[in-house]
């Protein structure tokens, strides 16, 4: 019989091309793939930050907009234009521009739909046709879709908050009109020669586009390209994802995501050449390198056999415990510094990408969350990944979301509609958060989220407030769900940085929010000076 050695001597030699054919197509395969995850996570990417920059920018109108919506001269004036001087109301607008140092349009409406006041100088229009005047009367802050100024002319989204007299009612609007332009100049700074930046509105018209500047008006309105991407994305369940498909007649590989606050569709475009480009060159390249390495291999062959065996042996035997489920082989180590050595670095990589590939294949079957044990496995992975981060460390939060009254609603109204209660809820708050934050259903009507990488628990305290709404507003058929969320958040680092001692903390304060009565949200954090408790709840509380 003769030796493996033998074996890969005669293999090399007779069967080199066959190989080196295979691993052309397989390579090609797999860089093609490679290629298409690079792209998108670099499309995640932009569509991050221009969706933080959408984000930012609207936040900040709506807070100046809101304190501007509280001063008691705005609302006494919205009722009654005689009691207050004129000057007064317009010197108050006018601040807001020099918040902002622009000159966007702050406008304030009547109940009438009627505009009182605007600080462009142009003629007071009735806005009764405006959805954003409609919401406004119903008691919610908007941010438009792409609109034509009716005073302008110019292109625009608009931004309002409700004015609301003593005992909440809407009695007015305060609206800012926000200017594409500024967006436009934006998105051309991310652009590159390979992938260019699209935002689209709920409508599909285009508010900002990296790669064409328009000319007018109708051709905002009337350039069509992204109607249907448009059509495929609002099906789309996933709050982010990749598309390919036709775009301006060439074939494109599409990353998308939604803004929460907006609802605009932001799209990173690459057109698919250049990902066979790159191919076409790899491939090129191995060819050649393959030639070259089989003039030689001859010469060599006999010694790689001979050093191949022992490695090829530990490789084999890990390989089989593994296959038999010996999960306590964390890495092969081999004393090599060829290719054999990459092959074990390869393997070590795969080991390790296998719990990843398991943990993301455990879901909740009702509501395709993470379940139980996935979610507590990504959380104790997060933590080791935080802890391996260069102080100053960003935030990360832990909540616990309890729904109240579910119970009662089950029985009510039966096990079905709990099951849509669940369903609809988990899709809500999945799509309030990042695609990298790990949301899961912990059992029963209790949920668990984790966000890494805050900057600050301001970010914590919206979410919370965000999935108090979501709960409060949830109809079911038509049926109002008649449930409520309670909260508990604990906070790394403060609180721990192990999952056990969270998860501690974060029920006790969800204990403490039922105790008070329900439906608020609490944040613990410890002291470490004096290990003491400091907590409250809801309203802004930390």
């Amino acid at each position: 019989m003769r030796s493996i050695r033998q074996k890969l001597f005669t293999l090399l030699i007779v069967m080199g091309f066959i190989p080196l054919a295979i691993v052309l197509i397989a390579g090609a395969v797999s860089l093609i793939n490679e290629l298409e995850e690079e792209t998108y996570k670099e499309g995640l990417l932009r569509n991050s930050v221009v969706s933080e920059y959408v984000t930012e920018l609207f936040e900040k109108n709506f807070h100046v907009l809101h304190t501007l919506a509280l001063n008691p001269l705005i609302k006494e004036y919205v009722v009654d234009q005689s009691r207050i001087p004129r000057m007064v109301i317009s010197e108050l607008l006018h601040q807001t521009n020099d918040i902002f140092n622009d000159k966007n349009l702050t406008a304030l409406t009547g109940a009438d739909a009627y505009q009182i006041m605007r600080t462009d100088g142009s003629d007071l229009v009735n806005v009764v046709t405006r959805r954003h005047f409609k919401e406004a009367m119903k008691g919610r802050d908007f941010v438009s879709d792409v609109i034509v100024s009716m005073s302008t002319g110019k292109m625009i989204v608009v931004l309002e908050v409700p004015v609301r007299n003593e005992k909440g009612q809407p009695i007015g609007m305060l609206q800012r009109n926000f200017n594409l332009v500024e967006m436009q100049h934006f998105v051309r700074e991310l652009d590159d020669k390979k992938n260019s930046v699209v935002i689209i509105d709920r409508e599909g018209r285009i508010i900002a586009n990296s790669d064409k500047t328009f000319e007018n008006v109708n051709d905002r309105l009337e350039d069509g390209t992204y109607t249907m991407l448009s059509k495929k994305v609002q099906q789309d369940e996933q709050t982010a994802g990749i598309i390919r498909m036709s775009i301006n007649g060439e074939d494109s590989l599409v990353s998308y995501s939604r803004n929460y606050i907006t609802g605009w569709i932001i799209l990173v475009v690459k057109p698919y050449h250049y990902i066979l480009d790159e191919v076409y060159l790899k491939i090129a390249q191995a060819i050649i390198l393959g030639l070259i390495m089989l003039m030689i291999v001859g010469a060599i062959a006999q010694r790689l056999a001979y050093r191949a065996t022992k490695p090829i042996i530990d490789i084999t035997q890990a390989a089989d415990q593994i296959a038999h489920g010996n999960n306590s082989v964390e890495k092969i180590e081999i004393a090599s510094d060829d290719e054999l050595a990459q092959m074990a670095d390869a393997f070590n990589k795969i080991r390790s990408l296998r719990d990843t590939y398991q943990i993301a294949s455990e879901v909740d079957k009702l509501t395709k969350l993470y379940n139980k044990t996935t979610t507590e496995n990504i959380c104790k992975l997060k933590l080791k990944e935080y802890e391996m981060i260069e102080p100053p460390r960003p935030i990360l939060a832990f909540f616990v979301i309890d729904l109240d009254h579910f119970k009662r609603v089950n029985d009510t109204l039966g096990h079905q509609f709990g099951d849509k209660i669940l369903v609809e809820f988990s899709k809500k708050i999945r799509r309030i958060f990042r695609p990298n934050d790990c949301v899961g259903r912990f059992g029963g009507d209790e949920f668990i989220v984790i966000v890494e990488n805050l900057p600050s628990t301001d970010i914590v305290v919206r979410k919370a407030e965000t999935i108090k709404t979501i709960a409060a507003e949830l109809v079911i058929d038509g049926i109002d769900a008649g449930i409520t969320a309670s909260i508990g958040i604990a906070i790394v680092p403060p609180d721990g940085t192990d999952y056990d001692t969270l998860f501690k903390t974060a029920d006790e304060a969800l204990y403490r929010v039922k105790h008070m009565g329900r439906n608020d949200y609490c944040i613990i954090l410890m002291d470490k000076k004096d290990s003491t408790i400091s907590n409250g709840i809801g309203n802004g509380y930390i």
